[in-house]
């Protein structure tokens, strides 16, 4: 938690709360200003467990006209967050709302002026941003601020260049008032980092400028356990050396029932933490009763988004987040440390940037990169993403990439581009005595395919060589350390025809570990200096990316399992079981160690974790039972279940 920018009483807090209107009056909460009202909901969150709202600005409400920032808004605004310090509660404030629950909400005088660099509506936007930050920068509940809420949605794309003078712009403002509290930009971490499509928002570039980032999510899957991780996925996908506050996330009761809502943010509040986020806010608070105000009126599902009901009661997913905040209440998150193992999943160029005369689909590459994460996951590993760095902008460069020599295992799921640069750092990795897995794409752009996976491809221009059954087949000749000899791997052909190709190659240094059905080379094992490369001759992650619920029957985790182990990693706890998500937290002082389990799975799990280390006494920190251990710690879930046990060593 050294890296959060969150803090209490100069001790770094772990932010856990929800995105909050009030259930009665929605966005119009300033003009029908209740603070009874308001405040029995702050109470409520409290209760629940929450220590954090984010809070959001109407700007058309406190912003009527040009120069002019409503006072009655900013006296109601200034109560509000009287109201949460009282309460004790924190608040982030959102400046531009703007996007509200799938509509548009503009003020009636900006008549089309661009909101990022038109200099008149610059001059409104800082006086207003200046008037409300005077107003309450002193009170002990903000903690943070935020521009805005999913602005590309209210006022566009734009250029980058633009867009980072606008974020540079309001952040000044705010800074030349309040030189406290951390200011992030809103806008949902939607840009081209982390979903492949430059809005004009690029992490990259702002890391130099806001304080943390902040994702929002709603997305869907095909494969349970894959949407299970996609927390996790997008936390790790936003890692650019700044805190990542999970500023939304969350389910509507139209769409999950309100115990599978509790499910998933169960697991989610989890997960997040374990994948390194300094805080957790849903969406949202309550449920709201507002059938006839837009836009509720026209998207109904928003109107189950809450973790209350619209009579105030509790819903399953609140108490889940009470029994969070309940855990998190046990330990001092400046005293613990979260295991991490160095292991990395290569993010192409080609994913973030738009080269000349290159098409790649964006989509298929980020839902293959969450496949192979779901993969490490499995494996009990906590790893993370190595971005390929951008090539300099010179025609002629001597530069030389590097890969980071801390990464013991590196992993390149169906890459079918790195940069020419970007390969022979590969090479040098391994040479160097570093681990490379790679796994094949149609028309793989690599100029030392042979050099690299010591065999020559066999391929056709302009034909794809596709298998000639619906179901491909491995089949490992060779012992691979926990794989026996005769093991089988099944893979469905799925998603498009091109890309269910195979490479067909000859072996001159590498050998071969595995084979398909006709006796072809499938996985190789090429040694290159002090290192190893595997290749797989099948797009092993792209047949699971493009199979529903494939995760029941799949055993691919088996072979990262073997990667790792190759690669010298051993987590400190591990299982067997390929369902759960062990997370391992080790006091700083060396008292022992606190272990989460979770469960992943939508049905009952069992097994047991194994540890070299003497063990003293488990506890599960809930119930405060012991656990009885002998060679092993046993544990025993329901479907999405958590577990969380105190590990004391000799």
């Amino acid at each position: 938690m050294e890296k959060t920018c969150f803090l209490k009483d100069e001790k770094p807090v772990y932010l856990i709360g929800a995105n909050y209107w009030p259930r009665k009056t929605g966005p119009l909460m300033w003009r029908k200003w209740d603070s009874e009202e308001v405040k029995e909901e702050l109470e409520q969150m409290k209760s629940i467990g929450m220590n954090v709202c984010r809070s959001f600005l109407y700007f058309p409400d406190f912003m009527p006209r040009p120069l002019d920032v409503n006072k009655d808004m900013l006296e109601r605004f200034a109560e509000f967050v009287a109201l949460c310090e009282k309460v004790n509660i924190y608040t982030i404030p959102t400046f531009f709302v703007g996007h509200m629950s799938g509509e548009d909400w503009d003020v009636n005088w900006r008549k089309g002026k661009n909101f990022y660099n038109d200099p008149w509506m610059l001059t409104q936007e800082t006086l207003y941003v200046r008037e409300v930050v005077k107003k309450v920068r002193n009170s002990k509940a903000i903690i943070g601020w935020l521009l805005s809420n999913e602005i590309t949605n209210y006022a566009g794309m734009a250029d980058a260049k633009i867009v980072l003078k606008w974020i540079n712009t309001i952040c000044e403002t705010i800074r030349q008032i309040d030189t406290i509290h951390p200011i992030s930009v809103g806008d949902g971490v939607w840009g081209q980092e982390v979903y492949g499509r430059d809005t004009g928002f690029r992490l990259r570039e702002q890391k130099n400028v806001v304080d943390f980032f902040g994702p929002h999510f709603y997305l869907y899957e095909d494969d349970a356990l894959r949407h299970s991780y996609i927390p996790s996925f997008i936390i790790k996908m936003c890692d650019f050396g700044k805190p990542v506050l999970l500023e939304e996330f969350g389910c509507s009761n139209c769409f999950a029932s309100e115990k599978h809502q509790a499910d998933y943010y169960r697991t989610t509040y989890h997960s997040a933490f374990l994948a390194g986020a300094v805080g957790t806010l849903c969406w949202c608070y309550s449920d709201f009763s507002l059938p006839y105000q837009r836009p509720y009126s026209h998207h109904t599902h928003e109107l189950l988004f809450g973790v209350t009901r619209r009579d105030g009661s509790i819903k399953p997913a609140g108490n889940e987040i009470k029994r969070f905040s309940k855990i998190m209440d046990i330990f001092d998150i400046s005293e613990i440390d979260t295991e991490k193992n160095n292991v990395s999943i290569l993010i192409p160029t080609y994913y973030s940037l738009d080269y000349p005369y290159s098409r790649e689909d964006k989509d298929m590459i980020r839902k293959v990169l969450l496949q192979s994460y779901t993969l490490t996951k499995q494996s009990h590993v906590n790893g993370g993403f190595l971005r390929e760095p951008q090539l300099p902008e010179d025609i002629e460069s001597k530069e030389k990439p590097s890969i980071p020599k801390e990464i013991k295992l590196l992993i390149a799921p169906n890459i079918q581009k790195f940069t020419a640069p970007f390969w022979e750092s590969i090479y040098r990795y391994v040479e160097e005595g570093g681990m490379f897995y790679c796994s094949f794409h149609f028309d793989m752009w690599i100029h030392i395919f042979e050099r690299l996976f010591g065999a020559k491809h066999n391929l056709r221009f302009g034909l794809a060589e596709i298998p000639e059954r619906e179901v491909v087949e491995l089949q490992f000749i060779k012992d691979f350390f926990d794989i026996s000899k005769g093991k089988k791997f099944a893979y469905h052909l799925n998603g498009l025809y091109r890309d269910n190709a195979f490479c067909p190659v000859t072996p001159t240094t590498a050998e071969v570990i595995a084979v398909d059905e006709k006796d072809r080379p499938a996985i190789l094992l090429n040694s290159i200096g002090k290192g190893k490369v595997i290749f797989s001759t099948y797009p092993l992650e792209y047949y699971l990316a493009n199979t529903h619920e494939v995760y029941k029957k799949d055993e691919t985790y088996r072979i990262y399992k073997t990667l790792v182990k190759m690669a010298g990693i051993e987590p400190t706890f591990n299982s067997p079981n390929p369902y759960v998500e062990l997370g391992t937290i080790k006091h700083k002082e060396n008292l022992g160690f606190l272990l989460w389990i979770i469960n992943h799975d939508w049905e009952k799990t069992a097994g047991f974790i194994q540890t070299d280390l003497d063990i003293k006494e488990v506890t599960d920190i809930e119930t405060r039972k012991s656990i009885y251990f002998k060679d092993f710690i046993p544990f025993d879930l329901r479907p999405k279940e958590v577990a969380v046990y105190s590990i004391k060593i000799d």
